[in-house]
């Protein structure tokens, strides 16, 4: 059994479902020490903030997660940046960049909106198409749709890439299943 280890103790008799009670589990758990790998990393075991990472997946034993910089959606995202990349015969550069465009904003805010891209590709021209990856059930919310619907070679989106300015002028919505 997976978790803190507890204190035994033996109890003799059934529970009101008539099951016979051997041992029990009282609600204080051991002090780590080495004979319990899971507990000690001084016997070469997982230390508690890894503890059931072995999912392979970012989530503990009880799906939980742990922090380790796993994304599950990244795969999707890769489908998706991959399919575009082969459906428009380009290379997708994967950096997510912060783009504005003047004068749109949320509702309320003095300053305009940025956007981040799953990923973009640089056209024939020069300008820069952004692409964006749903997947699953996964939309848009209104705020990317009106900065989405915005764009445009008359009204493009400003980022900055390895220090140089760019304009994205198109988006691309990719959704992956």
């Amino acid at each position: 059994m997976g978790g803190v280890p507890r204190n035994m103790k033996g109890r003799q008799g059934t529970n009101r479902d008539g099951v016979e009670n051997v041992d029990h589990f009282d609600d204080k758990p051991d002090a780590p020490d080495a004979s319990n790998p899971r507990r000690s990393t001084e016997a070469g075991g997982e230390s508690d903030s890894n503890a059931g990472t072995g999912r392979n997946d970012g989530r503990d034993e009880r799906g939980r997660f742990v922090g380790d910089g796993n994304r599950p959606w990244a795969d999707r995202e890769q489908v998706g940046l991959d399919r575009v990349a082969d459906r428009e015969g380009v290379d997708v550069i994967r950096d997510q960049v912060r783009a504005t465009i003047p004068g749109v904003r949320k509702p309320g805010v003095s300053t305009d909106q940025p956007r981040y891209y799953d990923g973009l590709f640089k056209n024939p021209d020069g300008t820069y198409t952004g692409v964006e990856v749903k997947s699953g059930t996964a939309t848009r919310d209104p705020a990317q749709r009106l900065f989405d619907g915005t764009v445009s070679r008359d009204r493009p989106a400003g980022a900055i890439l390895d220090g140089e300015r760019i304009e994205i002028i198109q988006v691309i919505l990719e959704k992956v299943e």
